[in-house]
């Protein structure tokens, strides 16, 4: 009977790893995320970030309009801010849309328009 148990138990464990790889394996990304690259200072609401590249991240399972910006190590939180989903503008293929600004000041990031997405994250300045 103990042989007969220890078959059994055997067996479930191996049906359920199995399904617990399969779903991990299934599961959908948990936020979006781009790297981009910025050649000169541009600025979002509240903060100027100097050249250099930055990961623009936004959660997808939750129905928030908060982007997060962060260093390229994902270490050091640039920025946290509310944004408004905007739709992408036809033919617009750039990652970023810019604002004006004066001479030598940061030019504004408008909006993020995440790299195969016809949805976009307008940045709320005030």
């Amino acid at each position: 009977m103990l042989k007969r148990n220890t078959i059994r138990i055997s067996i479930f464990a191996v049906i359920a790893a199995v399904v617990v790889s399969t779903a991990s394996q299934a599961s959908p990304p948990l936020s979006v995320t781009n790297n981009l690259t910025f050649g000169s200072a541009v600025a979002l609401p509240g903060i100027t970030l100097p050249a250099g590249t930055y990961v623009f991240e936004r959660d997808v399972n939750v129905n928030s309009p908060i982007v997060r910006v962060k260093s390229p190590n994902l270490q050091r939180l640039m920025f946290l801010g509310f944004t408004t989903p905007v739709t992408r503008p036809r033919g617009f293929k750039a990652p970023v849309s810019f604002g004006e600004a004066e001479a030598g000041d940061p030019i504004p990031i408008v909006a993020w328009y995440p790299v195969g997405s016809d949805r976009g994250y307008q940045f709320q300045y005030r």
